[in-house]
């Protein structure tokens, strides 16, 4: 209970201002404290976050490039097969079509690789809505957070305000005692 000052205050109500002061920077250095844990808190989820945006986003990147590389590996496909009929009817064309047939190869061991890089990437896409549901967690622990840290922000400055007040007091009280 906050009275207004009088003239004169006894010892103890002065110890007991004195007191009721410390106990409040006390409490206002362990809501500080908490405040700072909350925000490295807030932090590291948000970099999680970041990091979440930025996996998907290379998901994405390289599932394109895999369908793109599929769609030339079709195309190169379909030349060494025009390649092989005209090499059975043209033995002046056998070199080339010797060559096409190694390109082919080289490209059908470029296809299944790709295949397999293709089935690795569908697998981490399988994985995204889980990633997703992560991330929405997450979102949900840093709005709570936020909550929490507004919160705290206020209590912060609300024992600041009463500090601010026992200080004048003990300031009026002192003045009152050396006078």
């Amino acid at each position: 209970m906050v009275t207004k000052p009088t003239a004169m205050l006894t010892a103890d109500q002065v110890r007991k201002l004195i007191s009721d002061n410390e106990l409040l920077q006390v409490q206002l250095a362990d809501v500080n404290e908490v405040l700072a844990i909350r925000e490295e808190e807030l932090e590291l989820l948000r970099a999680r976050s970041g990091k979440m945006v930025e996996l998907q986003s290379t998901l994405d990147n390289n599932l394109e490039e895999f369908s793109y590389m599929q769609h030339v590996i079709g195309k190169h496909q379909v030349n060494a097969e025009k390649a092989s009929r005209r090499e059975a009817e043209m033995e002046k064309e056998l070199l080339e079509g010797i060559r096409m047939e190694k390109e082919y190869y080289s490209i059908r061991d470029k296809y299944n690789s790709t295949s397999t890089a293709l089935l690795d990437v569908n697998q981490q896409l399988s994985e995204i809505p889980l990633m997703n549901r992560d991330l929405e967690v997450a979102n949900r622990k840093i709005s709570e957070l936020e909550s929490r840290l507004d919160i705290l922000q206020e209590e912060k400055e609300l024992l600041q305000y009463e500090v601010s007040k026992l200080k004048k007091q003990n300031e009026v009280l002192k003045s009152g005692l050396g006078t």
